[in-house]
């Protein structure tokens, strides 16, 4: 056998902020439990080049307002398989562009569509889903300004 010699994520050694299921998760290796180290066996081989994997992208969608009525926008989450983050940005902006779209709605007004922007992409939290998984997580500091951005929280219609 190898010599064996631990190395810890370098990233989260650099951080100390990223937890290391989450830096396991979108680098393709496996972390059984918080704090473990990853094991490499035998000098600097490179990590083979792995296919797709799920990622998280948070797209942001505009529909103008009109007759003086406030835009109004669509965050969609979305799955998508790629080999990094510049790849899953990619292939997001695309899903999210193949989606803009005018149509009359039922009073004959032109409701339009269109991309405007993917806010984040991240692989999966859990790469298997197969079954219940994490997906994604973000952090914000200002509860208040959450809960005046978000209306399901005080049950406002849209």
């Amino acid at each position: 056998m190898l010599n064996a010699k631990i190395l810890q994520p370098a990233e989260w050694v650099r951080t100390g902020s990223v937890p290391p299921s989450r830096w396991a998760v979108a680098h393709g290796r496996s972390v059984t439990e918080a704090g473990e180290c990853a094991v490499a066996t035998g000098g600097e081989q490179e990590v083979p080049v792995r296919g797709p994997r799920p990622y998280i992208a948070m797209v942001l969608m505009e529909s103008p307002g009109e007759d003086g009525r406030d835009p109004l926008y669509e965050e969609s989450v979305m799955l998508v398989y790629a080999t990094d983050d510049a790849d899953a940005r990619h292939r997001a902006e695309r899903r999210a562009r193949s989606r803009e779209t005018s149509y009359l709605n039922e009073l004959g007004e032109t409701v339009s569509w269109s991309f405007k922007c993917v806010v984040d992409a991240s692989a999966a939290l859990d790469e298997d889903l197969t079954q219940d998984a994490d997906l994604y997580a973000r952090h914000f500091r200002d509860y208040a300004a959450y809960e005046r951005f978000e209306p399901l929280l005080s049950g406002e219609e849209l």
